[in-house]
């Protein structure tokens, strides 16, 4: 099997590119795939970012709220004097420059402003989720393509196996050497290999699309892929309770549930804070174009703000009790779903490192079959090539499909514990 497999073997299939220059390297591998889950085009971290942003700007604001403010006010007036007043002073007209800034808030605007920051936080984490689950989501359908491909060689093999089958049934009838029925059982089977071959064609196409869809370059449908090469002696622990106890505490989705876990913490306290006193500081420069001994150039005034009652309180911090308990029971269902997971994963790199090994046993017995039908069929001894043929290609598909399962569930289980983890894990197993 070479390394560069040539994956679609239909001659329309350079059609479906486009003309512009791609992106991708050409042929695709995997690594270079796998690159494209961070691709700030697709719009699954288009929408993540912006939420970041917003985030980023809200805090921005909250900040800004604890700053200094300055204002203008000014007016504008004419009035009428009386007859003992002076007829020069009918301008009552007022300029003034305020100041404020809050001086404390009793932890409220802090409250406030942390709980946006624990909130950036954990939409960081999500956004390293996001990229986690891409990745996985990219080397699956990476693997599609090339099990796709696989299939379609295993099909185009069968259809022309079938077609020689029925042509020559065809021909022996005109000679008179095979019977009507014979040539139609043979173009039977030959019309329902063409309608597999041809769900193999489409298959390839649209595991194509899936797979540049996937990468966020839709545009870009991919021609030719790299066979990756699948190590099965990777190294991996047999204590499934270590992996366990590891990835609830490594895993992306346990840290974006202990983040939201702060969050709701922090909206207790800030529940709880909604009430708090608020004092402020004001200075005001003015300038009146009326004079009069009531008026102040200038004034410096502390604000205190007591709310002595509101109904709001008891249930917000009832609202933000709930949603504590909520996030504690989604952390207990998700380390639930995780623990089967890890053992899942574990029970099916190992099933399929068996499946594979078997397979290659299964690969080498068709090569060494098929070598023994070409000598035999040269020999006019036998007449089942077209059989061996398909045989073999059909068990180099399995062996690779299940090469491709055993790569993927491996990859899913290291993300979920760390490459560094396993490898520590057994070496200190090894020693």
């Amino acid at each position: 099997m070479p390394k560069l497999l040539i994956t679609f073997l239909c001659a329309g299939f350079s059609g479906l590119t486009m003309a512009q220059e791609s992106p991708l390297p050409e042929p695709l591998t995997l690594a270079a795939a796998l690159q494209s889950s961070s691709n700030p085009e697709h719009f699954d971290i288009q929408l993540l970012d912006q939420r970041i942003r917003e985030l980023d700007a809200l805090i921005g604001v909250e900040n800004a709220d604890m700053g200094i403010s300055i204002d203008f006010k000014g007016r504008l007036r004419q009035v009428g004097v009386s007859d003992a007043g002076d007829p020069d002073q009918d301008g009552d007209s007022a300029a003034s420059l305020l100041l404020s800034k809050p001086l404390y808030t009793f932890g409220k605007a802090e409250s406030r402003i942390e709980l946006l920051r624990v909130k950036l936080q954990v939409l960081m984490l999500e956004k390293q989720q996001l990229i986690d689950q891409r990745r996985q989501h990219i080397m699956e359908k990476y693997f599609d393509v090339l099990n796709a491909d696989n299939e379609f060689i295993s099909e185009n093999e069968d259809l022309a196996i079938g077609f020689n089958r029925y042509d020559r049934a065809r021909e022996n009838m005109l000679l008179g050497l095979s019977a009507e029925i014979d040539v139609l059982r043979l173009q039977s089977a030959y019309e329902l290999i063409r309608q597999k071959r041809y769900q193999a064609e489409n298959k390839q196409r649209l595991s194509r699309m899936i797979l540049a869809e996937a990468m966020g370059y839709p545009q870009y449908l991919p021609s030719l892929l790299e066979v990756p090469e699948v190590d099965l002696e990777k190294s991996l622990t047999e204590d499934v309770d270590v992996l366990i106890d590891q990835a609830l505490k490594h895993s992306s989705n346990s840290r974006v549930l202990g983040g939201k876990r702060r969050i709701a913490e922090y909206q207790i306290r800030q529940a709880g804070a909604i009430d708090a006193p608020r004092l402020e500081l004001e200075l005001e420069l003015s300038s009146y174009e009326r004079e009069s001994s009531t008026r102040d150039d200038w004034r410096a005034t502390v604000y205190l703000d007591v709310p002595l009652y509101s109904g709001v309180r008891s249930s917000n911090l009832a609202l933000a009790q709930t949603r504590y308990q909520k996030t504690l029971a989604e952390i207990s269902q998700y380390r639930s779903q995780l623990r089967l997971q890890i053992l899942q994963l574990w029970q099916s790199i190992h099933q399929n490192q068996l499946v594979a090994q078997g397979s290659e046993v299964a690969q080498s017995y068709r090569d060494l079959y098929l070598d023994r039908s070409r000598a035999e069929y040269e020999l006019e001894y036998r007449t089942d090539l077209g059989d061996a043929m398909v045989q073999f290609s059909r068990a180099r598909t399995a062996r690779f499909k299940a090469l491709y399962a055993y790569e993927l569930a491996y990859y899913r289980l290291q993300t979920l514990v760390g490459a560094e983890f396993i490898n520590a894990t057994v070496d200190g197993e090894t020693q």
